[in-house]
């Protein structure tokens, strides 16, 4: 079992594949991302202010695909980061261990050696 201080690498990954399963979810319909696609390319990229519902649903997806990939890239930093410093602290620890160890041989030799 996992420590629970030490958070999953995996998590941000898993986050993202959620977050995109239940963007596509909604927008899921073919017949409705054919007709955004359709009226996108009919009206060109000045006519934003005027675009049906079928187009905004394609603006919608594109971007909520973006939070969700910003979402995971700082969700995988942060998860980085954590697994860093807490990489730092357990490497001091072991080399703390190990001085303690080799001070204790030493300190066993030389009582034996008296």
């Amino acid at each position: 079992m996992q420590d629970p201080a030490i958070p999953n690498p995996m998590q941000p990954f898993i986050n993202l594949v959620q977050a995109n399963m239940a963007l596509l979810a909604k927008y899921a319909s073919p017949e409705i991302m054919s007709q955004a696609v359709q009226a996108a390319m009919r009206q060109g990229p000045d006519a934003q202010n005027r675009m049906p519902h079928s187009a905004t649903a394609l603006v919608e997806l594109t971007q909520g695909m973006m939070e969700n990939y910003t979402r995971f890239m700082t969700e995988l930093a942060q998860s980085s980061m954590a697994l860093f410093a807490q990489g730092q602290g357990a490497m001091m620890q072991q080399v703390q261990d190990v001085a303690d160890v080799a001070g204790q041989v030493r300190r066993s030799k030389r009582n034996t050696d008296s």
